[in-house]
């Protein structure tokens, strides 16, 4: 079984993910994702795949 992983058109630089973000947090194996504009973002060398 394979997942498609996308990359977002937002970078870290213009929005960062965090505790304060206001965005909604997902639980996601190992790490936390970040629901944004209807996609979940995971963070990925400077830019958010989008799962």
């Amino acid at each position: 079984m394979t997942e498609e992983h996308k990359t977002s058109e937002h970078t870290v630089e213009e929005h960062a993910h965090g505790a304060d973000c206001g965005h909604e947090t997902v639980e996601h194996g190992d790490h936390v994702d970040y629901l944004h504009d209807g996609h979940r973002h995971a963070e990925h060398d400077g830019h958010y795949d989008e799962h």
